[in-house]
């Protein structure tokens, strides 16, 4: 949440930024009193919960970030993105570059078997890409899990799928080489262990360990159960099952996945203890595994806050993968959120939700502008063209990658604002920066659109793309013209301080 002066843009005036450290249910108001005076008022939703204290007792109440600027929303999202950089995310990974991956989801959802996984790790390779993820549908023996409907809960791989061996299949992925390089391929894994089906051996097992109340029939949505993770028992099941996968195989990053809300809660306290419960959960997996980059996910972006941040350095930032909207979200996440901690990747077109068509290296401009970066597709059925371009993508995205992660992020061109978005960033040292500038619609009447940069030194000079020398007072001052062919166009920039 921000307050700003009514005449505050994104780089000048007053503003003032309230951040959650929780996860759960929680709630932002703000009110003026009768003496002029403005009070915000963050923390647990009152609405849904209670808390019992014995005599002696204490509560710890969720901590809450305060940021002020008077730089506008731009100098506050700079001071959340430092603070939570630095200082917040414990992750050996917060300030690292991350691996560019393919994610087998969007290009195969639950259609594949061990042959179709080995051609899709080893187009991986082939392409230059660094990290090969398997998405959901590989787990699962009595409950298979070939759709939504059946194996969650049941974290062992599934035989008929993998009847050479899921350990096998992985070691010979990550024996691969990614392009021309000496690197093995890496290999992650999708998990979604705070939730269950009731089509699985868990379930059949345990059915009290799913959040219920009483005797009332208990609400599916997509197809599946909330595990109670106030349940010791839970806690050390899910711990138990996930480590035994990551201890069998070379396993260099996990996609934990939440896909429903709580509906179910047998006590006003439920919810806080089930926030608990699977902070236990986090802190000891993260802990045994501290080499695994651990990516948080909640049908997309849902579970984006300070909370998870503690425990995981990055969050799929929304399954909206299309690249004009991605814009928008992306720019929206950073208000609070340091890029480093976004992950975003490049989709098939036409896009599966809004059937938009646009260039690969639209895509992947938008994508870059995250520190997670990957693909979300087949190879096999992107053209020639698009194909012999994605080596040279990744080479520019682990170039940039750095100053993404940790520079700082400066908005220029809002997308709400403007036909033409662009960002900054800059290295934290500042001797480098890179602009993203982007056109959605081409119009006659602005063939040559202007953008002026932000955050440089005004007494140095700077190499523009290594074309041309500019102060950074000029770049500031009057900015640069580029001009676009078509719809959905984009431009990197680079600059060097001389």
């Amino acid at each position: 949440m921000a307050l700003v002066d009514p005449s505050a843009t994104e780089s000048q005036g007053q503003a003032w930024g309230f951040s959650l450290v929780y996860t759960g249910s929680h709630s932002f108001g703000v009110e003026k009193g009768s003496e002029g005076l403005t009070r915000a008022m963050v923390g647990v939703n009152p609405l849904s919960f209670s808390w019992p204290l014995a005599p002696g007792e204490a509560f710890t109440s969720p901590e809450v970030v305060a940021v002020y600027s008077d730089q506008g929303l731009g100098g506050m999202s700079r001071k959340f993105h430092r603070l939570y950089r630095k200082h917040l995310i414990k992750s050996k990974f917060a300030t690292e570059t991350r691996p560019a991956l393919l994610n087998s989801w969007e290009g195969l959802y639950f259609d594949y078997n061990e042959t179709t996984i080995a051609r899709l790790a080893r187009q991986t390779a082939q392409l230059g890409v660094r990290m090969f993820v398997l998405d959901d549908g590989w787990f699962g023996d009595k409950y298979p899990r070939v759709s939504d409907n059946a194996g969650l809960g049941d974290w062992v791989p599934n035989p008929a799928r993998f009847p050479s061996g899921f350990d096998k299949l992985i070691n010979n992925i990550t024996h691969l080489k990614s392009g021309n390089s000496s690197q093995d391929l890496k290999f992650g894994l999708w998990f979604e262990p705070e939730m269950v089906n009731p089509n699985s051996t868990l379930y059949v097992d345990h059915p009290d360990w799913a959040m219920h109340v009483g005797n009332y029939p208990r609400t599916l949505t997509r197809n599946e159960l909330v595990l109670n993770l106030a349940l010791p028992e839970v806690q050390d099941y899910i711990v138990d099952a996930v480590s035994k996968i990551l201890k069998s195989s070379p396993i260099s990053y996990v996609k934990w996945d939440n896909n429903r809300g709580i509906h179910e809660m047998p006590h006003p306290y439920t919810n806080h203890q089930y926030m608990l419960g699977v902070y236990q959960v986090y802190d000891r997996l993260t802990t045994a595994f501290p080499d695994v980059i651990w990516e948080g996910c909640a049908s997309g972006g849902a579970r984006f806050d300070p909370g998870i941040l503690q425990y995981f350095p990055q969050v799929w930032t929304s399954d909206d993968t299309d690249a004009v909207e991605r814009i928008t979200i992306q720019t929206g996440t950073s208000l609070v959120y340091p890029p480093s901690a976004m992950a975003a990747h490049v989709a098939a077109v036409p896009n599966g939700l809004t059937k938009r068509t646009t260039p690969l290296s639209f895509r992947a401009h938008v994508a870059m502008m995250a520190g997670s970066f990957g693909f979300e597709l087949d190879p096999v059925h992107l053209e020639e063209e698009d194909r012999q371009m994605i080596p040279g993508i990744v080479a520019l995205q682990e170039k940039i990658n750095p100053i993404v992660v940790q520079g700082d992020m400066w908005r220029l061109n809002l997308p709400e604002d403007s036909n033409w978005p662009a960002t900054l960033f800059t290295s934290e040292d500042g001797k480098q920066a890179v602009l993203f500038y982007f056109q959605i619609k081409a119009h006659y009447n602005n063939l040559f659109p202007t953008v002026k940069l932000q955050g440089l030194d005004p007494q140095a000079s700077y190499r523009v793309d290594g074309n041309m020398t500019l102060s950074g007072s000029t770049l500031m001052r009057f900015g640069l013209q580029y001009t676009f062919d078509g719809d959905y166009q984009s431009r990197v920039v680079m600059l060097e301080k001389q």
